[in-house]
């Protein structure tokens, strides 16, 4: 009969652990990755610097900006808003002044959305030019409402606000007790027998009298049309204004201009009153 020997030997977990080799290099390969990392942060610094520089050489700054077909829009002010808008940084380290980093599409559409334009194309002319071709939506009257001069578009919306009156424009007066809400100043009805009214007095009455301003109220049957050479008419929008017009221009074909008359009244057919 045999005998099972046992093969623990728990004394042994007393005995010293066999020492575990180091590998050799460690630290030297650790250190050497480093610096390589280090290396490799200072090249990188000093591209971007380089390229920096590159980039903001003077021959390569936009500095010449010329705004074209503009009419309403004033050059000067334009340049300014572009030029601020330009030397604004870039990436942090460079500015959008630079030929090759300014972005013409961008441009484009801050000028979109901050002047009232149909089209505006900006083109980059090598090294440091700019030129931006505008078109406008031009205005044909100046609404004025109390202290307020706004330039309107022939939609009756506002286009920008100016500082003066303009000879050029025909000023819209408005007493109305309403108050606009948004950009959209007038109906399309409305402006509609405005414009009927400045068209057809450009045809009909222009060459007799030139017209500055309409005054308008909350009844439309009551405009009143101030001339330039001092008198004015009193027209009903509601009805037809060709034919109102059509009378104006007989009374005024019988050598009237120039008496000392204050208004003549044409909203009521054929009689027409004068004071």
């Amino acid at each position: 009969m045999g005998y099972k020997v046992k093969k623990n030997r728990p004394w042994r977990k007393h005995l010293p652990q066999k020492v575990r080799r180091v590998q050799r290099g460690y630290y030297t390969k650790h250190q050497s990755s480093q610096r390589k990392k280090i290396i490799t942060i200072i090249w990188f610094i000093l591209l971007v610097l380089l390229v920096q520089s590159i980039f903001q050489i003077k021959f390569l700054q936009i500095r010449d900006i010329r705004i074209l077909n503009n009419q309403d829009l004033l050059a000067e002010e334009v340049v300014q808003v572009v030029e601020e808008q330009i030397n604004k940084s870039k990436y942090l380290i460079f500015k959008n002044n630079n030929y090759f980093l300014l972005n013409t599409k961008s441009l484009e559409e801050f000028l979109l959305n901050n002047y009232n334009l149909d089209e505006v194309n900006v083109d980059k002319k090598f090294p440091k030019s700019l030129v931006i071709t505008v078109k406008e939506k031009l205005s044909q009257f100046i609404w004025q409402k109390d202290d307020t001069l706004y330039l309107l578009d022939a939609k009756g919306a506002l286009n920008r606000q100016i500082n003066a009156l303009d000879d050029k424009y025909l000023i819209l007066e408005d007493f109305r007790t309403y108050q606009p809400e948004n950009e959209q100043i007038f109906t399309p009805d409305e402006i509609n027998r405005i414009n009927q009214i400045y068209l057809g007095w450009q045809e009909l009455i222009g060459a007799k009298a030139s017209l500055v301003k309409i005054s308008i109220n909350d009844s439309w049957s009551l405009v009143s049309l101030q001339t330039k050479i001092g008198f004015y008419v009193k027209l009903d929008a509601t009805e037809s204004i060709d034919k109102q017009l059509d009378s104006l221009n007989k009374v005024l074909e019988g050598d009237v201009v120039g008496v000392d008359i204050d208004y003549i009244d044409v909203r009521f057919g054929d009689r027409v009153y004068f004071k």
